[in-house]
């Protein structure tokens, strides 16, 4: 029985080797894959010149009023993609888009205004249905 066992294994292994042989061999091209999109990280403070209390934030924020954040913001920094500020809930209202940093938000006349935000190219969702 053991003979039969060892001779079994010794064709699998010959019949896989004899698969891998028999399959065409193609050089393998330098291909690229598709690039996730780079990380949009943004951290808000709420005071300028980024003091104060901060908050993190690497996904899209519809309000943050549940965070007891909301209309605080006061400057930003940014790692990744830009992102979206936007004064009310559900990104409505103004909305200004932020590169890199703001050290004061004054400057865009949106300071102790945001209650919304989101990583750009994100397409905000829809504003919810009126009940």
């Amino acid at each position: 029985m053991k003979s039969f066992a060892v001779a079994a294994s010794a064709i699998a292994v010959v019949a896989s080797a004899a698969i891998a042989v028999a399959q065409p061999h193609y050089p393998v091209a330098a291909t690229v894959a598709p690039s996730a999109p780079p990380p949009a990280v943004i951290t808000v403070f709420d005071q300028p010149n980024f003091k104060g209390r901060k908050l993190i934030f690497d996904q899209m924020v519809p309000s943050l009023a549940r965070i007891n954040f909301n209309d605080v913001i006061a400057s930003v920094q940014i790692k990744g993609r830009d992102w979206v500020l936007c004064e009310h809930r559900n990104f409505m209202g103004k909305c200004v888009r932020i590169r890199a940093k703001e050290k004061d938000l004054k400057r865009l006349k949106i300071n102790g205004q945001v209650s919304s935000l989101y990583p750009v190219p994100m397409t905000p969702p829809p504003p919810p249905k009126p009940r």
